[in-house]
Formats: C-alpha cells, structure tokens, sequence
C-alpha cells in the first residue's frame, strides 16, 4: 500500500503550491490596479497641469489685450493673440504716421489711420509736403490751400503747380493792387 505519509506530503505540498500561486496572482492583480491608479492619477496631473498652464496664459494675453483697449469676454487664447498681434500692428502704423494710438480701441485706430492715409494722399495730389505733419496741421492745410485755389481762380490767376506759400502771396499781391 501506498504510504500515507508520503500521500499526505504530496497533498501538502500541492496545496501549499496552489496558496502561493494564488497569492501571486492576487499580488499582480493588485500592482496592476494600482499601476492604473497611479497612470490615471498621472494623466490628471498633466491634464490640470495643462489647464492650468492655458489658464495662466489665457489671463496674461487677457491683461494685454485689455491695455490694448481689445475686448476680452469669451474670447480664446487664439483669437485674442490674433488681435493682439493686428492691434500692435496698427500702433506701429498709427505712430509711423504721427498719430497718437495709446488709450484707444482698435476700431477707432483703424479709422484714423485710414482717414490720416487719405489726407496725405490729399495733400500729395495738391503738391503738399505731408511728411511729419498730423492730421490736424494736414486738413488745415489742405483746406487752406483749396481756398486760395478758389480765390485766385476767381482772380484770374493760375493755380497749377503753386505751392501754399507762392499761392498765399500771389492772392496777397493780387488783392493789395
């Protein structure tokens, strides 16, 4: 017959072997569930990470677009960039022309620098000198010297060619006689 000793050791040590195969199998179970929370928790982090980072610049081109008179409310960070970008781009241009840009909003700037645009070409068709001049010297000048064009027309004079100044005094000299 067979032993029973040796049978009862074989059964032991099966069934040792079988607890510490399933104790393997809990522990890896648990390492893998706990590597999940841990690459779960990690993805969080990143993801509040990065929407703390976009909310950072988010209020920083907020800050600038607010100095550059832009309108901020509901806007992205894309399209607030976008005219921050274009509304630098219109004080450069604004001062290259003499105007004033600080403390207005871009709309108004656009319509200043196309009416400073127009006055200049105005003037250039007139034969006068815009550079360095402002708008207001600009229109001024240009209404004077669409006066003078008047009077000395109706004076017989001619007015082709004239700067402002030859025109003042020929009108002048005209009107003494």
């Amino acid at each position: 017959m067979i032993n029973k000793k040796k049978v009862l050791g074989y059964v032991m040590v099966g069934a040792l072997g079988l607890n510490m195969l399933g104790a393997t199998s809990t522990f890896a179970a648990e390492k893998e569930t706990s590597n999940k929370t841990h690459s779960s928790s990690r993805v969080e982090a990143s993801v509040s990470h990065d929407k703390t980072t976009v909310n950072i610049e988010l209020k920083k081109l907020q800050t600038e677009a607010k100095k550059l008179n832009i309108k901020v409310d509901g806007k992205k960070a894309d399209v607030l960039k976008k005219e921050i970008e274009e509304c630098q781009n219109l004080h450069k241009q604004a001062k290259k022309l003499g105007l004033e840009p600080d403390g207005k909003t871009p709309d108004t700037l656009k319509k200043e620098i196309e009416e400073c645009q127009t006055l200049q070409k105005q003037a250039k068709k007139l034969g006068l000198k815009p550079d360095g001049k402002t708008p207001g010297t600009l229109k001024k000048e240009i209404e004077e010297y669409q006066t003078l064009q008047k009077q000395a027309k109706k004076l017989g004079l001619k007015v082709d060619g004239k700067t402002l100044s030859i025109l003042k005094i020929e009108v002048q000299q005209h009107l003494k006689l």
